[in-house]
C-alpha cells in the first residue's frame, strides 16, 4: 500500500517532470522561432534565370562571396602555364656508348679474318652487332683501317654525347637525328664514311628524356595554390537589368542561394547553429546563476518574446541604418520586467543576434552590445519618472561614443563620423522609447510589477489612494509614514525600496470597508468596539486583510502588492481583543484571534510588517525620546522574530539590525519632542500644538 509521503513524493516527481518537459518545449519553441527569424531575415530574394536569358532586375551581392567561375579560370591558366616535367635517363647514353664501341670492335675483328670472303664477313658481323645496319654500311665498316675506325668512333661518340646532353624526347627524336646527321656531314671524311656514320647514328640514337607525371602535377598544384580566390564584395553588381546571364553570373547566383527554388538547407543550418551560439550566454547564465528564472516557464517565455520582438525591430530599422537598430530595447525590457543582472547576459545574446541581422557587421554588433549594457544599468534603479529620460540619454550617449570610436578605428572621415553619431543617438533614444512603451503591454499578461508600474502606483492621484485619503484620512497618513519607514529600511539592506513604498501605501486599503472601526480614523465619534463583543471586534479587525485583497484585485494592483497586503500582519495575534475576551471570562480560542496569514514571504513584505508595527507603537509613547524610540523599535522587531513571523522572508540578523537603525532614525525625526507654548500667545500665533499618540 502506498503511504501518504510516498504519494506526495510521486506527485512531486511527476510535477517536476512535467515542468521540465514544459520548459524544454518552451525553450525549443523560442529557439526555433528566433532561428526562423534569423533565417528569413538573411534569406536573399530568389530569381528564376538561366544562361542566355536577360535578367529582369538588377542584382547585387547580399554578402561577400567567392567568384568560383573566375577563380577556376585563373587556376586553369596557372596550371596550363606549368610545362611538362621531363627527366634525363643517364643509362641511355651509357648504353649507346657501349653499343657504339661494340659495333666498331665487331667490325675490326671481322676485318682481321682474311681467310673469309666479304660476304662471309658481312654475315658474321650481322650476327654479332647489337643493332641492325644495312649491308652497305657493314661493307664500308669492314673496309676501314684500325686508325680510321678509331677516329670515326671517337668523332661519332662525341656527337652522340652532345645530343644526349641536349636531351632527346620521344616526339623530338627525328629532329635530334637530323641534328646529328648535320654534325656528321661537317666532318672531314669521305662520303661513304659519312653515310656509314649517319646510318650507325640512326640505329644507335634513342630518347633519353622521359615525362614525369608526378612532378608535373605537383608543380601544377603549387601554381594553382598560389592563385587567390576572386571575391565579389557585398553590394557589388552581379548582373544588371537586361544583361544576358552567362555561366559566371549563374554560378554566383547559385552560390548566393538566389536561384534556390526550394528550402536553402545550408542557410537554415547556419541560422540554427548561429542562434545556438547566440543564446548560449543567456542560457548559461540562467542555468548557473538564475535558477529561479530558469525554472519559471512564464519568465522563460517572456525572455523569448523580448528577444523576438527586439529582433524584429532590429531587422525593420536596420534597413535604414545598422546604428538605428534598437538593441538596447531587449536589455531595458529585461531589466525592468525581470532584473538588471539577467539583462546583461541577455544584452550579449541580443547583440550577437543583431550582428547577424545587420549583415554580420562587427561595428553594429559592438555598438549594440555597448548600448544594451548601458541600458540595463541605467534602468536598474528607477525611483522617479525622470529616470526614464535619463536612461534614454545614457543609451544615446553610449551608442554615439562607441559608433565614433569604431569609425576612428576604421579610418572614416569626419563627415561619416558625424553621421554615424547622429544615427547612434537616434537608435539609443528609439530603444528607450520603444522599451518603456512596450512595458505596459507585457507586464499585465505576465503578472509583473515593473518599476514603471510601481512609479505609476506611487502617484497620490491613484483612485484607490484618493479614496483612502477621503474616506480614511487617518489610515492614509499612517500609510505615508509607514511608506517612508519601509523605503528607508529597504534601501538600507539593498531590497526594493520602491516596492516597499508602494506596498506601504496600499497595505491598509482594506480598512476602507469599515474605516471607523480603526482608531486612527476615530476623530469625533465614539469607539464602536465598545458596543461589540471581543470576538466580533477581532473578526472586523482581521477582515481588513481579506477586504484589502479584494479591493486590490478590483483595482488591478500587481500581485507583489497584493502579497504585501495579504502578508503584512502575518498570522499575528490581535492581542488587545484576545486579552479582553480572557478578562471577560470567555472561552477564547487563540486561533480565532489571529490574522489569516500567511507570514511574509519577501523582504519587502516583512519590512512593511515591521514598519506598520513600529509606527503604531511609537505613536503610543508619551515621551518619544530617541532612546525610547530605539528601544521600542528593537523590542517590536524581536517580538516578531520570536513569534516566527520572519521565518520565511530570508532576512538576516544583520539586516534586521540595519532595519531597526533606519526605523529609529526616521521615527526620531517625526516624533521629536515638541515645545509647549503658553495658552495665550501674541496676536497672529496659534494655540498650543498637540500630537495624537493614540495607538491603533
Amino acid at each position: 500500500m502506498v503511504t501518504k509521503p510516498q504519494r506526495a513524493h510521486l506527485f512531486s516527481r511527476r510535477f517536476w517532470r512535467r515542468s521540465v518537459i514544459r520548459r524544454a518545449l518552451l525553450l525549443l519553441f523560442v529557439y526555433l522561432a528566433l532561428s526562423l527569424l534569423l533565417f528569413f531575415a538573411i534569406l536573399p530574394e530568389s530569381i528564376q534565370l538561366e544562361v542566355g536569358q536577360a535578367s529582369p532586375r538588377y542584382i547585387g551581392a547580399p554578402r561577400t562571396v567567392e567568384d568560383r567561375y573566375t577563380t577556376n579560370e585563373a587556376r586553369e591558366l596557372a596550371a596550363q602555364s606549368v610545362k611538362d616535367v621531363f627527366e634525363q635517363d643517364p643509362n641511355v647514353a651509357i648504353t649507346t656508348a657501349a653499343q657504339l664501341a661494340e659495333v666498331f670492335e665487331v667490325l675490326q675483328n671481322a676485318a682481321a679474318q682474311t681467310e673469309l670472303s666479304l660476304e662471309e664477313k658481312v654475315a658474321l658481323v650481322r650476327e654479332g652487332l647489337p643493332v641492325q645496319l644495312p649491308d652497305s654500311a657493314l661493307q664500308t665498316g669492314l673496309g676501314l683501317s684500325s686508325e680510321v675506325s678509331a677516329q670515326l668512333q671517337a668523332a661519332l661518340s662525341t656527337i652522340l654525347e652532345q645530343a644526349y646532353a641536349r636531351g632527346i624526347k620521344a616526339e623530338a627524336l627525328t629532329s635530334a637525328e637530323e641534328q646529328v646527321h648535320r654534325e656528321i656531314n661537317s666532318l672531314y671524311v669521305s662520303n661513304s664514311q659519312r653515310t656509314f656514320l649517319r646510318q650507325l647514328a640512326s640505329a644507335l640514337l634513342k630518347p633519353n628524356m622521359f615525362y614525369n607525371a608526378a612532378a608535373t602535377e605537383k608543380l601544377r598544384q603549387e601554381a594553382v595554390s598560389r592563385v587567390l580566390p576572386v571575391m565579389v564584395q557585398k553590394g557589388q553588381k552581379i548582373i544588371g537589368q537586361g544583361d544576358i546571364a552567362t555561366e559566371r553570373e549563374i554560378m554566383l547566383l547559385e552560390d548566393l542561394g538566389l536561384l534556390s527554388a526550394g528550402i536553402n538547407w545550408r542557410l537554415l543550418g547556419g541560422a540554427l547553429g548561429y542562434m545556438l551560439v547566440a543564446l548560449l550566454p543567456l542560457v548559461l547564465y540562467l542555468t548557473l546563476f538564475a535558477r529561479q528564472i530558469w525554472e519559471n516557464p512564464q519568465q522563460v517565455l517572456l525572455l523569448g518574446l523580448i528577444l523576438l520582438l527586439t529582433g524584429g525591430l532590429c531587422k525593420a530599422f536596420g534597413i535604414i541604418s545598422g546604428l538605428l537598430m534598437p538593441v538596447a530595447t531587449a536589455s531595458i525590457l529585461m531589466a525592468v520586467l525581470i532584473g538588471p543582472r539577467i539583462a546583461i547576459a541577455g544584452s550579449i545574446s541580443m547583440a550577437i543576434i543583431a550582428g547577424a541581422l545587420s549583415g554580420f557587421d562587427i561595428t553594429f554588433m559592438g555598438v549594440g552590445l555597448i548600448g544594451a549594457a548601458v541600458g540595463a544599468f541605467s534602468v536598474s534603479r528607477m525611483n522617479q519618472r525622470f529616470d526614464l529620460v535619463r536612461a534614454g540619454a545614457l543609451v544615446a550617449v553610449a551608442t554615439s561614443l562607441s559608433a565614433v570610436a569604431f569609425g576612428l578605428l576604421h579610418g572614416e572621415g569626419w563627415a561619416n563620423l558625424l553621421t554615424n553619431a547622429m544615427w547612434a543617438v537616434a537608435g539609443g533614444v528609439l530603444a528607450a522609447i520603444i522599451g518603456f512603451g512596450v512595458v505596459p503591454f507585457l507586464e499585465r499578461p505576465f503578472g509583473i510589477a515593473s518599476t514603471v508600474k510601481m512609479l505609476e502606483l506611487s502617484n497620490p492621484n491613484h483612485p484607490l489612494l484618493k479614496r483612502l485619503l477621503v474616506e480614511a484620512p487617518g489610515t492614509y497618513n499612517h500609510s505615508i509614514i509607514v511608506a517612508n519607514l519601509a523605503e528607508a529600511a529597504a534601501e538600507a539592506i539593498g531590497a526594493d525600496g520602491l516596492l516597499a513604498r508602494v506596498g506601504s501605501y496600499f497595505h491598509d486599503v482594506g480598512k476602507l470597508k469599515r474605516p471607523y472601526f480603526f482608531i486612527e480614523n476615530q476623530f469625533t465619534m465614539d469607539n464602536p468596539h465598545e458596543k461589540y463583543p471581543p470576538s466580533l471586534s477581532a473578526l472586523v479587525i482581521t477582515a481588513h486583510i481579506k477586504d484589502g485583497v479584494e479591493l486590490a484585485r478590483e483595482y488591478r494592483l500587481p500581485q507583489v502588492v497584493v502579497d504585501i497586503i495579504q502578508q503584512h500582519h502575518g498570522d499575528t495575534l490581535v492581542s488587545y481583543f484576545y486579552h479582553k475576551a480572557k478578562e471577560a471570562g470567555d472561552s477564547a480560542d487563540e486561533s480565532d484571534y489571529r490574522y489569516p496569514g500567511p507570514t511574509p514571504r519577501s523582504k519587502e513584505a516583512a519590512i512593511v510588517m515591521l514598519a506598520d508595527c513600529v509606527e503604531a507603537a511609537v505613536r503610543s509613547l508619551s515621551q518619544p525620546t530617541p532612546n525610547r524610540i530605539d528601544n521600542m523599535v528593537r523590542k517590536i522587531i524581536k517580538e516578531r522574530l520570536n513569534d516566527g513571523q520572519l521565518d520565511e522572508c530570508d532576512l538576516t540578523l544583520r539586516e534586521l539590525d540595519s532595519i531597526g537603525t533606519a526605523f529609529a532614525h526616521i521615527l526620531s525625526g517625526i516624533f521629536h519632542k515638541r515645545i509647549e507654548y503658553p495658552e495665550k500667545l501674541t496676536e497672529g500665533e496659534g494655540e498650543k500644538h498637540t500630537h495624537d499618540t493614540d495607538p491603533k
